[in-house]
């Protein structure tokens, strides 16, 4: 784990896992009367009352096997997504979750990946690609 400030983000390469363990967390650093919006079209996502830490973080880093770095937010919804593709547990980040893409319903720009397992599901959704609706 490495500490930036006071962001924890855990470092896992494509071929490591773990087993997810998911709670729900009302922080995201904005209002809860906001939202968080596509930074590409401006598309309204999800809300901070979505905000779920899994496996003790709200926020990870992974890679993936391209060699592309990502930095995640986790989210219990994001109704402003559409989730495509056959979900699989190829290279996933979270030991037991299929996963599949999540892209902006409006614009249809990459924003993340769907997690499922059996009995819990969650938006692992790109940071870089999200702003809040104050911006």
């Amino acid at each position: 784990m490495e500490n930036k400030g006071s962001i924890f983000c855990l470092k896992q390469s494509f071929s490591s896992v773990t087993r997810a363990k998911i709670k729900s967390e009302k922080k995201f650093g904005i209002k809860e009367d906001r939202f968080i919006l596509c930074r590409n079209c401006g598309n309204k996502i999800t809300s901070p009352k979505y905000v779920i830490t899994v496996n003790g973080n709200h926020r990870h880093t992974f890679i993936n096997p391209a060699g592309i770095t990502y930095q995640i937010g986790c989210f219990s919804k994001a109704e402003g997504c559409l989730t495509m593709g056959e979900p699989t547990f190829e290279y996933t980040w979270f030991e037991g979750f299929k996963w599949n893409y999540s892209l902006c319903a409006k614009c249809y720009i990459h924003l993340g990946w769907f997690y499922q397992s059996d009995s819990e599901s969650f938006y692992g959704l790109i940071l870089e690609m999200l702003k809040d609706s104050s911006e």
